[in-house]
């Protein structure tokens, strides 16, 4: 019994040892397959990009050959122009010219990045650094060759204007023989400047001095330096054709065709070691291919057996799925009625902001009452006292007297009716967004409310004439009193404020000027965020900006602000004449009015 026992825990701890090792298998397996997935992949995309580049390094091969070519013709065409160009007497050659220039243009061209030979390998820069440096060398020799060539051109030129002329000449005519040994002259001058010889040069210095020997015999002084400068310019001339044949010379000793050939040797063994690695790369790939195959058949065979796990696991995912929708359905109800609560509150904010903002009108308005109800009551206990003084027979002075009075009077109780129309006009709530409007009349309805506030600021009003538009005015109202009471605190209660309104196509547009302390442009970056205040604590609440930007917006209309430290501040209102039609739920409403993160 005791071995029994004794086999059995054997088994036991076996079967626990077992159970962890596969539990720590299958941790193992969950770590590294996805990073052998990875690497796979990886060396996958790898292989491909490096045997699909062939195509492309061939078709730059291609154009690298034709540049290479290009080169040997060019070097060969300006050989050529080189050895012509003293034959063109007359001109400048612009074979010579042209030839250099596309020289020049093809050589440059093989250092470029994309279709050149730089960066290639070591031993292809280092050939290409010895054609540049050849090429650019023999550039050089070009360029001073082309210079001794004007000079030969010129010297040419010279010879056979002065020697025209001088064969002409009636002493030259008159000495025996010399006119024609100088053409004898200038015409070996001539060949010499074609092809030159050594036996061509020999008659040039017998005839030279033949030609001076006879000159001495000449009694005119200017025949004789004519004939002088003549044979120096021979002189120059056989001078200049000797350095443009050792120039020759030393340009074609230059190696730049044999440097040429090396960077073409190189270029090709380069090009065909390119194209061994990339015929081993698709024979490479080509297997890995095979075996990526037959790993990833492995992978399928062993997951088809998941499949009923996951058919299990995703009938219980779609249980939580209908557990959670009801869930989900529960909790956005209780967010609707979260989000009408909180529109509700806004909206009473926004009253309880206006209304804030009329309490501060209260005390100007009520010496705006009391004034003319102070003359209106002193005029009528005047009335009264008169009349009960007066006698049966009433002059005309006093019935003049009594109409003026009574008149003054009925000026201040209009008055008094006019501020109460305003007051009213404004603490209403808004309920409907079509009311037609006519922003004139109600920004004259603002400053009368807060006539206390502004009563020692210089108003400049400068009207357009306006159609009335569609609006909620009791919200305007609000608008243009937040701006005219900011504008008074700006300026201290002293200083010029300006408003002028005029229409712009389809719009109005209003604006309200001070001369006042003006601000920075951080403070006008958060003027219009809610409860972003300038003010010291408890003077403000930091909303009635953000409540002008909402209802402006609400409108569809834009508010623009320009100030500057010590410049005043500006606002610039732009409504809509005919506001867009919106559903009820969208209506301007002060019971729709929520803040934004947009209104800044």
């Amino acid at each position: 019994m005791s071995r029994i026992t004794i086999k059995e825990k054997s088994d036991q701890r076996e079967s626990s040892q077992q159970s962890v090792n596969q539990q720590s298998g299958f941790r193992v397996q969950r770590i590294f397959a996805p990073l052998a997935i990875v690497l796979a992949f990886s060396v996958l995309g790898y292989l491909l990009w490096v045997t699909l580049r062939n195509p492309l390094e061939t078709g730059i091969h291609v154009v690298r050959l034709e540049i290479l070519d290009a080169a040997k013709e060019a070097e060969t065409r300006l050989n050529r122009a080189i050895v012509r160009a003293p034959l063109a007497l007359d001109d400048e050659s612009r074979e010579l010219q042209a030839a250099r220039e596309r020289y020049q243009t093809v050589s440059q061209s093989l250092s470029y990045t994309q279709t050149g030979l730089a960066g290639l390998s070591p031993l292809i820069d280092r050939a290409l650094a010895d054609y540049r440096s050849g090429t650019g060398k023999k550039l050089e020799l070009v360029e001073e060759h082309r210079e001794k060539l004007r000079r030969f051109r010129l010297l040419f030129s010279a010879m056979r204007v002065g020697g025209v002329s001088l064969l002409s000449a009636p002493p030259i005519e008159a000495a025996p023989g010399l006119r024609e040994d100088i053409k004898r002259l200038m015409f070996e001058a001539t060949q010499y400047s074609i092809i030159s010889s050594a036996e061509n040069g020999a008659v040039i210095d017998q005839l030279s001095a033949r030609v001076a020997m006879k000159a001495s015999s000449l009694t005119d002084n200017n025949a004789l330096a004519a004939l002088s400068q003549l044979l120096d310019t021979i002189d120059g001339l056989r001078f200049t054709r000797d350095e443009l044949n050792a120039q020759q010379d030393a340009i074609a000793e230059l190696a730049v065709s044999g440097q040429l050939a090396q960077l073409r040797d190189r270029y090709e063994s380069h090009f065909s070691t390119l194209q061994q690695e990339a015929d081993l790369n698709r024979q490479t790939l080509a297997a890995y291919a095979a075996a990526l195959l037959l790993a990833f058949g492995l992978i399928a065979w062993r997951l088809r057996g998941s499949f009923d796990e996951l058919d299990q696991l995703n009938t219980e995912l779609q249980d939580a799925n209908v557990n959670l929708e009801g869930l989900v359905a529960e909790r956005t109800k209780d967010l609707s009625a979260a989000l009408e609560d909180i529109r509700m509150q806004q909206a009473q904010l926004i009253q309880s902001e206006k209304m804030a903002s009329l309490g501060q009108m209260v005390a100007g308005v009520a010496h705006e009452i009391n004034t003319p109800l102070g003359y209106a009551n002193s005029n009528v206990q005047i009335v009264r006292e008169l009349i009960n003084g007066i006698e049966e027979s009433v002059d005309e002075e006093s019935k003049s007297e009594f109409d003026m009075l009574l008149g003054d009077a009925q000026y201040g109780l209009e008055q008094i009716s006019e501020l109460v129309m305003g007051l009213k006009n404004f603490s209403r709530v808004d309920r409907s967004s079509t009311e037609l409007f006519a922003l004139n009349e109600g920004i004259d309805t603002s400053l009368k409310i807060c006539q206390n506030q502004i009563k020692d600021l210089e108003i400049v009003k400068e009207y357009g004439d306006l159609p009335d538009i569609t609006c909620a005015p009791s919200q305007l109202n609000q608008v243009f009193l937040n701006l005219i009471n900011n504008a008074s605190q700006a300026m201290n209660g002293q200083g010029k404020l300006t408003i002028r309104t005029r229409q712009k196509d389809e719009e109005v547009e209003i604006s309200i000027a001070d001369n006042g302390c003006g601000m920075d442009e951080e403070t006008v970056a958060h003027i219009f965020e809610p409860f972003f205040t300038t003010k010291a604590v408890g003077e403000g609440t930091g909303l009635g900006l953000s409540i002008v930007f909402r209802i402006i917006e609400d409108h569809g209309g834009r508010i623009n602000v320009l100030s500057a430290p010590g410049q005043g501040t500006e606002f610039l209102i732009n409504l809509p004449i005919r506001a867009p039609e919106k559903n009820s739920s969208e209506a301007v409403t002060e019971d729709s009015i929520v803040f934004s993160d947009s209104a800044v």
